[in-house]
């Protein structure tokens, strides 16, 4: 038996059965997924809420994203976005911008069931005695 023939007969199998099995894990893994919505709640300090960025991250993969921006004149409204977590619990990273020349940086862990709506207040971290 040539090497070719060890290749092709007893290698190639083996190997395709491999990636084979690394696929059928990556679709099952992909399947079992936490989808929820999360919700940001402003409270009185909506009105000053220019724009807003969020992301959703477990260990240091981002599982979701959200840029929004009020219009001129407007004000930026109920913010909600969904997200599919591959854990329950995740880091959500927020940016905001209540018209001041900083940009308020806010970490929130949230947990987050199949199906639930997560409600994250920020009325607190926008004061504006805060600094």
């Amino acid at each position: 038996m040539t090497r070719y023939d060890l290749f092709r007969k007893r290698i190639v199998p083996i190997a395709f059965v491999i990636v084979l099995g690394l696929i059928v894990r990556e679709s099952c893994q992909q399947a079992e997924r936490f989808h929820a919505t999360i919700v940001l709640d402003y409270g009185e300090a909506e009105p000053r809420v220019r724009s807003v960025e969020a992301r959703v991250l477990v260990g240091d993969e981002a599982f979701g994203e959200l840029h929004r921006t009020a219009p001129p004149n407007h004000t930026i409204g109920p913010t909600k976005f969904e997200v599919a977590l591959p854990a329950k619990d995740a880091e959500l990273r927020l940016e905001v911008d209540v018209g001041e020349p900083a940009r308020r940086k806010i970490v929130r862990l949230i947990h987050a069931e199949e199906g639930s709506t997560v409600t994250v207040p920020l009325a607190a971290d926008l004061r504006g005695d805060l600094r």
